[in-house]
């Protein structure tokens, strides 16, 4: 077995290991996303899903996913105190929740040949 088929191997595990991790964060957003709907969104929720959307952008680059990164920046971005929250945004939200869980699905690409 080569170097790069050991750690291909070694990212395989640790993207295993970590994907609960990764779509718990997801459900912590989407769980915002349904507080939203139901007009009962409070801070506490807000908060949470903010964190767990910069928390995927940090990690989600480390496995190559950089524009499951974006899109996680962007939530975390909509989600800020600061921000209003009206349709146009949350339609925005479900969008890429949606598209991070198929990128997530694909999971991250081999960064060694």
């Amino acid at each position: 077995m080569t170097t790069a088929d050991k750690l291909n191997r070694q990212l395989d595990d640790l993207w295993a290991k970590f994907l609960p991790q990764v779509q718990s964060r997801i459900e912590t957003i989407q769980l915002a996303i349904d507080a939203i709907q139901q007009n009962r969104l409070n801070h506490e929720i807000q908060v949470a899903a903010k964190e767990a959307a910069h928390k995927l952008a940090g990690s989600l680059g480390t496995f190559g996913l950089h524009s499951g990164s974006d899109a996680a920046a962007e939530i975390q971005e909509l989600l800020s105190e600061k921000a209003a929250l009206g349709r146009v945004e949350l339609g925005r939200i479900q969008k890429l929740v949606e598209w991070l869980r198929q990128e997530i699905e694909r999971g991250f690409p081999n960064r060694t040949t």
